[in-house]
């Protein structure tokens, strides 16, 4: 069945310098890919599975991207975007790494209810689809994948008041890039190309399976 519905996709961080508690970047691969790198070109990608999608089987999608170039916004106006255009899904792209540089996995953040979260519910099932496919994705490519699970917690750029009651919302953390076998497996292997585009497809089929 055709579906009609807006999703912002959100590419975290970017630019130079903080702007509204968005940092420019935050981890960086083992061999120094940018975290705001990879989330812009994700996006891309995501965007791209999406118009294919929405042409073969007749889907009237609005995509927008609260950015599409190396700039930062603060995180309450990366949510706004969804507010203003009255989005039914909110996505935004994130990677991971840790002090040890030896941590693994997939998670997907949600707005706690004390943050005032109305459809946290709601949030948690599109969070769980979110996080399922990325995962199973990932562990296709990589046996060492890890599922980290779906999270509560209080990020600026998932609150209500900036989104909007209505809007279903959540943060994907793909994977801890400063880990070499996932750079391989991301960003500077051989099969990285196909690795990332068959993330971004699961992710568009999820965003549009998950419109009402």
């Amino acid at each position: 069945m055709a579906k009609t519905g807006t999703i912002v996709i959100d590419p975290g961080h970017g630019g130079q310098v903080e702007v509204g508690d968005s940092s420019a970047n935050n981890a960086i691969s083992a061999s120094g890919v940018l975290e705001k790198n990879i989330t812009l070109r994700m996006a891309f990608l995501v965007r791209e599975q999406l118009l294919s999608i929405a042409a073969a089987e007749g889907h009237q999608l609005i995509i927008l991207l609260t950015r599409e170039s190396d700039v930062n916004l603060g995180l309450a106006a990366r949510a706004k975007v969804a507010k203003t255009n009255k989005a039914n899904l909110f996505l935004s792209i994130h990677c991971n790494a840790s002090i040890g540089h030896n941590a693994r996995g997939t998670e997907t953040l949600i707005s706690p209810v004390t943050d005032g979260n109305t459809n946290h519910l709601a949030d948690k099932a599109f969070a769980q689809l979110i996080q399922n496919a990325v995962f199973n994705t990932i562990k296709s490519h990589d046996v060492n994948a890890r599922d980290r699970g779906v999270k509560d917690q209080s990020l600026g750029v998932l609150k209500d008041k900036h989104l909007g009651t209505t809007t279903r919302a959540c943060l994907v953390e793909l994977e801890f890039i400063d880990v070499k076998a996932v750079d391989i497996l991301l960003n500077i292997g051989p099969n990285s190309p196909q690795v990332r585009t068959n993330i971004a497809n699961a992710i568009a089929r999820t965003l549009v399976e998950s419109l009402e």
